[in-house]
């Protein structure tokens, strides 16, 4: 082989070379774009709780058997809404953690089951413990779009308690046959199921738990803190609205009945 060969194939094999790292340099490059682009965090754009409670989504929060998953119950929408976009903030020991996600809206109820967690590409799932509650931020596109924030409120049960309290303290729910539940949330609903009569005075609260609280036939003791002595809980029992035995008395109205979906007060 001659000298003048050689130098041709080592400038040939240089060329290949540098070509070969160009090219996967560049698809690297529009790799790490692409994947920046899927953790941009997308914007709720719509004011928040604009649009009166009577026009507002009636949704529920729910743990799952294991509690390392939350579910999120979209049950009745009162204004029309084709997609849904929501971002769930929650409180892990010191930690803010959180998740975000999009849907089509088509019959409902609908339901959508996240992690309390993350995943890695490998698929090794991390797990967040002490989750103590947080909020949901969902905002609502169609013809109108509207977005709403609720609170919510997470029990590991692990003392086994029996009374439990919302995020703004303001409402309480008891019964001794919680202790035997593992999980619960007890949720600041953005609207209310149905119509009902009266004027509203307080948030929609409802509760839930691993499993069904409906199987239980004891009656629920129920407090909510107000200064309106004129307040009547309203228990909604899946169909309509029942009105709960309700007594004022030092900034408390307390009310006993079974379970129901949802509990609020209104003026008498």
């Amino acid at each position: 082989m001659t000298k003048k060969t050689k130098i041709i194939i080592a400038i040939s094999v240089l060329v290949l070379l540098l070509a070969g790292g160009l090219f996967f340099f560049l698809r690297s490059n529009r790799s790490n774009e692409e994947n920046n682009k899927t953790v941009v965090k997308q914007k709720i754009s719509a004011k928040v709780n604009q649009i009166p409670v009577s026009e507002r989504p009636f949704i529920q929060l729910s743990p799952s058997a294991d509690g390392r998953h939350v579910v999120i119950n979209i049950l009745e929408l009162k204004k029309p809404a084709e997609n849904l976009s929501y971002e769930m903030e929650y409180q892990t020991g010191s930690m803010l953690q959180g998740f975000q996600d999009s849907l089509e809206l088509g019959e409902l109820p609908l339901s959508v089951k996240k992690l309390f967690g993350s995943q890695s590409a490998g698929g090794a799932i991390t797990y967040h413990e002490d989750i103590k509650g947080g909020s949901l931020l969902a905002e609502f596109m169609g013809l109108e779009d509207y977005a709403v924030k609720s609170n919510w409120r997470y029990f590991t049960n692990s003392d086994r308690q029996s009374e439990f309290s919302s995020q703004d303290t303001k409402f309480k729910i008891a019964n001794t046959s919680l202790a035997t539940y593992s999980y619960l949330i007890i949720f600041n609903s953005p609207g209310y199921p149905g119509e009902i009569e009266g004027e509203l005075i307080s948030d929609v609260y409802t509760v839930s738990a691993e499993k069904s609280l409906k199987t239980l036939s004891s009656e629920f003791n129920v407090t909510f803190n107000t200064k309106e002595e004129q307040a009547q809980i309203m228990g909604y029992d899946g169909q309509e609205w029942q009105t709960v035995d309700s007594k004022y008395e030092d900034g408390l109205v307390r009310g006993s009945a079974p379970f129901m979906d949802a509990y609020l007060l209104v003026k008498k």
